[in-house]
């Protein structure tokens, strides 16, 4: 599994780990929104070849999002913003993340079959 290290994370959005699970090989980010009380919490965890994602505004959740077989981890940036992309490798099947954390955070996620 490909993934960022928290030195990326920290060039490249100014944000360090939450938490550090050195036995899970586990990061958890926390980003809140400029503009509102959004924020997104996501972790990643080599070990387990899983991501995971929460949506909060206010303190309250809004989504829970997790999934196994990641592919890889990438931070993107573009004329759109910039963010975590995700790729999983899930049998049969095409499944992205893209959480975005500048201009505002935000989560798109999706699943669909190669067949």
């Amino acid at each position: 599994m490909e993934f960022p290290d928290p030195d990326d994370f920290l060039e490249e959005f100014g944000i360090e780990p939450v938490e550090i699970d050195l036995s899970l090989s586990l990061c958890r980010y926390i980003k809140k929104s400029g503009s509102n009380e959004l924020e997104v919490e996501f972790s990643f965890s080599s070990v387990m070849r899983s991501f995971q994602v929460v949506l909060r505004i206010a303190e309250q959740e809004l989504a829970i999002i997790s999934s196994e077989s990641v592919k890889f981890i990438k931070l993107v940036r573009d004329d759109a913003g910039a963010g975590v992309h995700v790729v999983f490798d899930v049998c049969n099947s095409t499944s992205e993340a893209w959480v975005m954390l500048e201009p505002d955070v935000s989560c798109r996620w999706w699943t669909l079959r190669n067949t």
